[in-house]
């Protein structure tokens, strides 16, 4: 399997690929290592399409989640897990939106982490158990939360969460900005709220 690994901390990128070079069922191959998302000029000139990316999230300049359209514009057929320290429901969400097919802790470098990857590379999805049991508590807090919306209405309230402007949602769900903006009003009122911030911290409740 064809491994690509994108992580701003060099320790964590060599631990990976020291840990899939020892591995020989299955057999690894790391086809490259970059510590930025700033760095996709020097991917655009890769021969070798990975099968698989592990992509960190708090890096300088791109975010992760911000970089996973970007890898997969340039490898369609490549599947993308994002390898993080941080265990947020909204941001594992966000990840999982934008196309991420799983997430691991930083701490599973070992058999999760390949059984992670062998999952997601059969096609298959993976979030670390021990994220599994509280992102659902969390959704269904949040699928409680969002049945008192309308579905226009839970569509412009993901684009508040995912921090889109409301000139972007607009556009997004090809709505004029007064509509959106209307449509806003009536999910504060409904959740009795006055704010994006408040919105997201009920979400995180």
């Amino acid at each position: 399997m064809k491994v690509g690994v994108i992580d701003d901390s060099e320790i964590v990128r060599r631990l990976i690929t020291i840990f899939l070079l020892n591995r020989t069922a299955p057999a690894f191959e790391v086809v490259f290592e970059l510590d930025t998302l700033n760095q996709a000029d020097h991917i655009n000139t890769l021969e070798t399409s990975p099968d698989i990316i592990l992509l960190d999230i708090d890096m300088p300049g791109i975010k992760g989640y911000d970089g996973i359209p970007l890898l997969q514009k340039r490898f369609p057929d490549c599947a993308i897990i994002m390898f993080t320290d941080l265990d947020d429901d909204d941001l594992i969400m966000k990840c999982i939106r934008q196309g991420a097919r799983g997430y691991l802790k930083k701490d599973s470098i070992g058999y999760e982490m390949i059984e992670g990857i062998v999952s997601v590379v059969n096609g298959g999805s993976y979030i670390s158990p021990r994220l599994t049991r509280k992102l659902f508590s969390h959704l269904q807090f949040k699928n409680n939360v969002f049945a008192k919306l309308s579905k226009r209405e839970q569509e412009i309230a993901e684009g508040i969460l995912d921090g889109l402007s409301y000139k972007l949602i607009a556009y997004k769900l090809g709505l004029p900005i007064d509509t959106v903006r209307d449509h806003i009003k009536r999910v504060y009122r409904k959740l009795h709220i006055n704010s994006r911030g408040e919105l997201a911290a009920l979400i995180r409740i």
